[in-house]
């Protein structure tokens, strides 16, 4: 009894002397001296984190320290650059410490300002493990707690839209071009069904002939030789591409009536357009008061300027482009504009004498007019950028034929 009744007023003694030495010490002492002085990365390793953060109870203490007071004391830097942030946050359990801790209360007294001007943002960010930081990280519970909601509530859409450039948007993700080349798919596919049909007349009409004429199947060539040797195949069960094949007379009849309308159509309406300047601005008519003769050799000089110019440019008139023809030289290439000058100027001998010069298209191994055999020239299925091609069931009738 006696050691117990001397030993309590002892230790309350040495409780007081402590607490008073302890007070008189953290006063007197300058925590950077300290932390100067002490190996934070030793005290670390020796402290076991979790333990100590499962008996701090982390609100009373925040409520009473004031943080704006000990970062102003703290040389962040220093301290950062003394401690390891990797080890540091792989000791932690991120998930406990968020929890225990009141984030309103906390950021309500910091300063974040000033906080943040204190610290090299690029330093830090260099000495942090992002990888295994992210993976500590329950993004999924992270994005449970966001109110997605509040967020958009608070955005403005029409400013947003407004910084954004449509135009530039549109031209990067290539709407246009993607419009511009389905429309012209569109096109070209519905012309290629007329074509097809144009180019399966033409196949009769010529088997027809060639029956007529007792030729044996496959005594005629279907081509100039070096277009023939580079078009594809046939494919069982596809349509037969004959890109290159001499045109018959459907076509090339078709062609010319739709070129001769243009002609006519082009010459009456210049004449209308000059006639009706004239009287605009002459008070006379020109075209109108003008003889046979010259409206005969204007016309004729208009025709001739359309096919030989189309011809030398182009290698097809803009009829046979509608249909899918192009002139030729007769082994196949370019046509050059010495031939196509040739073949415009005997283009009219061959409707003399009621037209037997076309004769030739009809009948003619090559199907060549005579103003064709003048120019050394042939006329061939060309569809442009995509394969001429016969019909899918006349495909499958010469499939099983072939067979």
């Amino acid at each position: 009894m006696v050691d117990g009744t001397v030993r309590a007023p002892q230790k309350g003694l040495i409780g007081r002397v402590a607490g008073a030495v302890t007070e008189r010490v953290v006063d007197v002492v300058d925590p950077d001296i300290v932390l100067d002085a002490v190996d934070l990365n030793s005290l670390l390793d020796k402290v076991d984190l979790q333990r100590a953060l499962e008996r701090v109870d982390l609100d009373p203490v925040l409520s009473g320290l004031d943080i704006d007071a000990l970062l102003a004391r703290v040389d962040l830097e220093a301290l950062l650059a003394r401690v390891d942030i990797d080890a540091l946050v792989g000791r932690v359990d991120i998930d406990a410490l968020v929890g225990r801790v009141d984030i309103d209360a906390l950021v309500g007294r910091v300063d974040i300002d000033a906080l943040v001007g204190r610290v090299d943002i690029d330093a830090l960010v260099g000495r942090v493990d992002i990888d295994a930081l992210v993976g500590r990280v329950d993004l999924n519970a992270l994005v449970s707690e966001v109110d997605l909601n509040a967020v958009l509530a608070r955005v403005d859409v029409n400013a947003l839209v407004d910084q954004v450039d449509i135009q530039a948007v549109a031209r990067r993700s290539g709407i246009a071009d993607m419009v511009a080349e389905s429309t012209s798919q569109i096109a070209g596919s519905t012309l290629d069904v007329a074509r097809r049909q144009i180019a399966a007349l033409d196949f009769w009409v010529n088997r027809a002939v060639d029956a007529l004429l007792r030729r044996p199947a496959g005594s005629l060539p279907t081509g100039p030789a070096s277009l023939v040797a580079t078009a594809d195949p046939a494919e069982e069960g596809g349509r037969r591409e004959v890109t290159g094949h001499y045109a018959g007379p459907v076509g090339r009849t078709l062609a010319f009536a739709l070129d001769s309308l243009v002609v006519v159509l082009a010459y009456t309406g210049a004449g209308a357009t000059i006639d009706w300047l004239a009287k605009v601005f002459l008070d006379r008519s020109v075209v109108g008061g003008a003889s046979g003769w010259v409206s005969a050799a204007l016309y004729l000089t208009w025709a001739f300027v359309y096919f030989f110019g189309s011809l030398a440019v182009a290698g097809r008139s803009p009829g046979q482009g509608v249909v899918g023809l192009r002139v030729v030289a007769r082994d196949g290439s370019p046509l050059t504009p010495g031939r196509a000058l040739v073949r415009t100027l005997c283009l009219p001998v061959s409707f003399m004498l009621f037209g037997l010069g076309l004769i030739g298209i009809v009948i003619g191994r090559e199907h060549r007019a005579l103003h064709d055999v003048a120019g050394h020239s042939a006329v061939v299925l060309d569809f442009g950028d995509r394969p001429a091609e016969l019909p899918g069931p006349l495909s499958r009738f010469l499939d099983r034929r072939d067979a």
